[in-house]
């Protein structure tokens, strides 16, 4: 009876991996797209609004989804130290603090973008914040044509494993 449950726990543990390593395909595509959203609305603002970078990053902060918000809230509150500190390094840290499921390469498209804003006219900064989401929009993509078939290739996988390792040990 103690084999046969130990059999199933390592089992399940096995697809509760599969579904784990899938599930962070998922929280990369969420994080992706409330980037591409937040730049949007960053975009919107620089084209109509021209709002001054505390104020800009008030509303991105309060329009925006998660995980964007949380990273753009840090930003607005890391303005405080912007004699000591560059808007770049704000930018980066806030990035670094919470970066909520993205990869380096999506970090450093965003990384980018911190160096450019509030540095250049606000035409320049709306088409900055235009080929970052353009170039997110096509990791995104990329993103989702990968994830079609890695997810059940994943669980599938863990639940292999997981069966393996039980028949090993029975």
């Amino acid at each position: 009876m103690r084999r046969l449950l130990g059999a199933l726990l390592l089992t399940g543990g096995g697809l509760w991996a599969g579904v784990w390593a899938a599930g962070e395909l998922s929280r990369r595509g969420r994080a992706l797209a409330s980037w591409e959203n937040a730049l949007e609305l960053l975009e919107e603002e620089l084209a109509f609004r021209l709002p001054d970078l505390p104020s800009l990053l008030k509303e991105l902060s309060r329009r925006a989804a998660a995980p964007a918000r949380e990273n753009l809230a840090a930003v607005g509150q890391g303005l405080s130290r912007l004699g000591e500190r560059s808007f770049g390094e704000i930018w980066a840290e806030a990035l670094a603090q919470a970066p909520g499921g993205l990869d380096n390469g999506d970090l450093e498209l965003l990384g980018r973008l911190g160096g450019i804003l509030g540095r250049c006219g606000w035409s320049e900064q709306r088409s900055a914040a235009e080929r970052t989401r353009l170039a997110l929009e096509e990791r995104s993509r990329r993103l989702r044509e990968e994830q079609r078939g890695r997810e059940r290739t994943r669980c599938v996988l863990g639940l292999a494993l997981g069966a393996f390792a039980a028949i090993l040990l029975l």
